[in-house]
This record gives structure tokens, sequence and C-alpha cells, in this order.
């Protein structure tokens, strides 16, 4: 008979005894789309946690088959170190990491050979080097600009576009502003002075993540073999290519059983990535866009005292 791997101090029961009823609802919810809405202070990272180890001892899940998104390199560390304090070894082999970092590492794997140019030892610019692409760019536009553009506006104007999931073509067609236009042919010369240098940029990382799993139903089924539980932290911060890839990503399909388990946690108030292009009408439509959603609510607040709550809202509510 084989024996179950030891647990440091993970017993279920006891766990869930400690949470308060909207946290256990979060935990324990069915598998399938679930949007948790957690104001600062509700425990929101104790529910993400225990929510992994609950798919892990309750539901048979291989941590393998488990991906966790966040949005800095500092909260999946802190994730895992929790996690490896509630399952001990029952941990090795999952997948915690920040967007950027995942689809850094599914491109190294799976470029070579399917997107244009591109292999896997591709190198990921900088701000600097970024803005020497920009500033070519503009100096060598046959088109006179509509307004002065300095190299660092057609950065944020491109990485917008990008995060919109537009090409320079679509950006160019779609646009009536001639600005957008100028832009667009400024993007077209930097789009191809990256893919020359065997180059991306950060917005690319989500990007072509996403244009390779739609283009290349292989590599989208064998992500989807490997990860059958997607787990998102800070929802609110998600800009449309990072949400588009997490509902591809999510998608039922035979490699991951028919059935979409995905478990977003975030609160549209405390969305602070807006200069980085993040949409936080994201969430908002959650229950939109995932048909069959359970959305639970954690309103209680172990943080603040009630004043502090009604000044901080009474400044948001704005």
């Amino acid at each position: 008979m084989r024996r179950r791997p030891s647990v440091v101090s993970f017993a279920p029961m006891d766990a869930l005894k400690s949470l308060n009823s909207e946290q256990r609802a979060a935990v324990t919810a069915p598998v399938g789309p679930v949007l948790v809405r957690a104001g600062a202070g509700s425990g929101k990272t104790r529910v993400l946690t225990l929510r992994i180890a609950y798919l892990i001892d309750r539901h048979g899940a291989q941590p393998g088959q488990i991906l966790a998104l966040t949005f800095t390199n500092k909260a999946a560390k802190e994730m895992r170190e929790r996690l490896r304090a509630i399952l001990g070894s029952r941990t090795r082999g999952m997948a915690a990491g920040t967007f950027h970092s995942v689809c850094a590492r599914l491109l190294r794997e799976q470029i070579a050979g399917r997107l244009g140019h591109y292999t896997g030892d591709f190198s990921i610019y900088a701000a600097d080097e970024q803005l020497q692409l920009a500033t070519a760019a503009l100096e060598t536009s046959t088109e006179r600009a509509p307004i002065l553009l300095e190299p660092e506006e057609l950065l944020r104007r491109i990485s917008r576009a990008k995060s919109r999931m537009l090409t320079p073509r679509l950006m160019a067609r779609f646009s009536p502003d001639p600005v957008d236009r100028f832009v667009a042919g400024c993007y077209g010369r930097y789009q191809r002075a990256l893919e020359r240098a065997n180059a991306v940029d950060f917005d690319d990382l989500i990007l072509l993540t996403h244009r390779l799993l739609n283009e290349h139903p292989d590599v989208l089924d064998a992500c989807q073999a490997r990860w059958h539980h997607l787990l998102v932290d800070e929802y609110q911060d998600t800009d449309p290519s990072q949400h588009a890839l997490v509902e591809l990503l999510s998608r039922p399909s035979a490699a991951n059983g028919n059935r979409r388990s995905l478990f977003a946690v975030g609160d549209g108030m405390q969305s602070i990535y807006g200069f980085r292009n993040a949409d936080h009408s994201i969430i908002t439509r959650f229950g939109h866009d995932f048909a069959d959603a359970t959305e639970i609510e954690l309103a209680t607040n172990y943080r603040s005292r009630q004043p502090i709550l009604d000044a901080a809202f009474a400044v948001i509510r704005h």
C-alpha cells in the first residue's frame, strides 16, 4: 500500500475552521470559473493559498497541474513559501510566477519554428534598448508627425496598442486618429527591428504567447494538459491581453477534462496599474465573460477599523 506524502501542517478541516464563512465558501467553491472579490485586509492571500491546497488535498490535483499567476515576483515567492509551509514537498512541480515569467519560459520552449524567425534564445529588451529602437523608428519615418512625439511617448502608445492586442496593421486600419496612424507606422518599424534582433519587449511576452497558443493548437493542448487549474491574483490589474490569455488557457478542452478551472481574486477599487495599461473594468465583466461563474465577496476587513474603511471608501468611490 502506497503511503501518502507527508504533510507539514495542513489538516483540511482544521484550516477551514479558521476561516470566516465567506473565506470558507471561496476555498471550497466548486471547480469552475470563480471570482473572489477581496478588499484590502480581507485575507485574500490566505484564501488563494488554501484554495490551491484544497485542490491538491480534496480534488486530487497534482501540483504540476496547477498554474498560479501573480503580478510581482515578491507575491509569487510569498505564495510558494506559504504553500510549502502547508503542504511540504507536495508542492513540488507547481508553476507559480508572474504573467511575464511564465510566458517567457513557455516561449523559450516553444517559439522556435512557430512564430517567424524567432528562436528560443531570444533577448528581452529593457527600457534603454527599447528607447533606441523607438528613436530609430521616429527618425526613419517618411511621414511628417502630426504632433511632436518623443520616443518615450511613442513607446507608451505602442505598449497600449499591444495590451489591446493590436498589431501595427490593425492599429493603422481601425484608428481614425492621424496620430495613431502615424504611431502605427513607427510601431511597424519598431517591431520589425525587434524581430531582426531576435528580441522581444515585455508586452510581446504576453502577446506572442497568446498568438502562439491561438495559432498552434498542439501547443495549447499541451499547456491545457499540463495545467488543469489556473489561479490568478490581483485580477483587477490585468490588461486585455492578459485577460485574453487567461481565457484561452482556461478554456474547456479534452486536454483538461472539458472543464474550466479558473480561480481569480481581485478588487476593482485596488487597481493600481492603469499606467501599465491595466483595465479595472475587466473584473466587473467577469460574470459576462465567464457566464457560469461563481462570485464571492470577502467583506470582512481584518486590517483596519470601520472609520478608516469609511473614509477610504469616501475617497475611492469618486
